[in-house]
Order: structure tokens, then sequence, then C-alpha cells
């Protein structure tokens, strides 16, 4: 006969049971809404700037990319808000932020993909599969409608703040409203490697106090619209690594299509910041792995952004 305090482990089993059901069940509706971070014990900081990331696609789990905004926000003193539904972007979502953050890219996979890498985009047989052929290719589509980008203008020029993140300038492949406000657009990525990245413009509050870096991270490339005094960050690949190619040649069923490879060089824009209507925009390339995002150098750059966005400097 058990004591009245006593617990059996059969009691201990039963108890952890119920507590990972009801764990699973409040988790159920996680991305019905944007998950709230803070700073501050007991709730977020009345009267903080509100801060939302739209993160996560397949090439970058939101894991890594929380754990990394979190550290940032948390030495900042603000509250930040986690989604993964792209498909809510809109300007009813956004209304009561002052600061957005996309760190995503512009694929969506309605058919599927597999666990491996996508190479010229359908399943390679390094994934294990004894019947890959039976599978469909692998075709991305993009998800961002002109409505949602112009939602995110809209948001900018009322006066708030927009931080593109690593492959989010790709998005801009997407929506001619979204690369308006953006400024730029991705031209792809070589393999991570180590490069240098330079602050060609030591004169803007965002690289105040930031020296050269080298960093281990995917070296992005991409072009910059407007004038070229935004320009922050460039990055140069000085290990006489291959130079970045973009373009390339699919053949499928018989058929070649594609564009021919094109160099562009060891040398790329890696960060910018312009003004927008009333409000402001920023993009930096870096941030594949927590240890690009918080290298010394670049995670004061991600500071310094931010109040840059927010006004606050």
């Amino acid at each position: 006969m058990k004591k009245p305090n006593q617990m059996s482990r059969r009691d201990l089993l039963h108890s952890a049971g119920v507590a990972a059901a009801a764990g699973a069940l409040g988790s159920s509706g996680i991305w019905a809404a944007p998950q709230t971070s803070t700073s501050q014990e007991g709730g977020t900081a009345g009267g903080s700037p509100r801060a939302l990331v739209l993160m996560c696609d397949r090439y970058h789990n939101q894991d890594y990319i929380r754990v990394s905004l979190d550290r940032l926000f948390k030495e900042l003193g603000l509250p930040v808000e986690y989604t993964t539904n792209y498909y809510d972007l809109s300007a009813r979502l956004l209304q009561p932020y002052q600061l957005f953050i996309a760190f995503r890219d512009e694929m969506i996979w309605p058919g599927g993909y597999s666990s491996g890498p996508a190479e010229e985009g359908s399943r390679q047989p390094q994934d294990g599969l004894e019947n890959p052929g039976e599978f469909p290719a692998e075709v991305p589509e993009h998800w961002m409608t002109e409505e949602q980008g112009q939602a995110v203008s809209d948001f900018v020029r009322a006066g708030n703040g927009f931080y593109s993140m690593h492959n989010n300038a790709s998005l801009s492949r997407s929506s001619q409203s979204h690369r308006e406000v953006q400024g730029g657009v991705s031209l792809g990525h070589a393999p991570v490697r180590p490069f240098m990245v330079r602050v060609v413009n030591k004169k803007h509050p965002i690289t105040e106090d930031v020296k050269d870096f080298m960093v281990t991270d995917e070296q992005c490339y991409a072009t910059y619209d407007k004038d070229p005094g935004n320009i922050l960050l460039h990055s140069d690949n000085l290990d006489g690594l291959i130079s970045y190619e973009t373009g390339y040649l699919r053949k499928t069923r018989g058929e070649t299509t594609g564009s021919a490879p094109q160099s562009l060089g060891t040398s790329s824009i890696s960060g910018w910041g312009h003004e927008f209507g009333k409000g402001r925009v920023v993009f930096t390339a870096m941030g594949h792995t927590n240890d690009a995002m918080w290298h010394p150098e670049y995670f004061k750059i991600q500071k310094n952004a931010v109040k840059w966005l927010l006004k606050s400097t």
C-alpha cells in the first residue's frame, strides 16, 4: 500500500505522458499566429517598438534563425515575434509593427521535395531511393504576390523599417514592388567558404566602429538598383577559389534549357541601407549559420542596423 504522498513509477510515467500530450496539444496552433519572444521578464516591453520576423524555407530552418535573432533582440532590449506563415504576409499583419525582418527565400515546393540537395531541380540518386525515377521532379514556385510586395512597400513608405537578411534578396525575383523597396536582387551564392567582408562606407551609422572581417559563409552575390553611395559592404574571395558563376544548362528528357554559366568574379555587394519614403531599408547578405550570424563584427552591424531602422540612433 502506497503512503499518501508517495507516487509509484507508473504514476510518474502517467503524469509525464499527460504533460507531454498537453504540450503537444498546446503547440498544435503554434504557427497560426506570430510567436513572441521577449527580452524582459513578465512580457513585452511596454511602449517598445515591435518587430516581426518572417523566417524559414527549405534551406534555412527556423531553429538557427530564431536562436540567432533572439540573442540580437535580447541584447537590444526589444521584443520580437516570429512567424513562418509566408501566406499571411499582408498590410494587416504588418500594421502593429515598426520593424519587419524577412529571412527566407522566394521558393515554395508544392509538389514536395526530397531530404537531399536539389541539383538541377530534380531528386538525386544519392537520396537513397530505390526508384528515384518514379518520383516527380522537384519544381519550385514563387510564393510572394504583387499585393504582398506592395504591402511591404507601403509599410516602409509609412515610416517603418525593413531588414532583409541573407537569402531574402532572392524574393525580389517574384515581385517588382518588393524589388523597388528592397533596392536589389540576389544573383545566387557560392558554396560555404571563407571570404573577406569589407566596409566600403565607414561614415554610415550601421558601419560605425565596424572593422573588415573574415567569415566562413555563403558568399552571396547581388545587384543594387539605387544610389551606389548606399552600398555599405562588399565581400571578396581572397583565397583563389573558383569565381562564382550564375546561369546553368538543364537537360530534361533530351531537351536543354537554361542559360550558359557566366562568371560573376570574386567580389560581390554584401550590404546596403537606404531611405524609402518615410522609412528605411537594410540588406545584409551574411547569415547561413549561427557562427556567421554571431561573428563579432557582423553582430555589431546587425545591432546598428536595427537601431538605424528604428531611428533610435
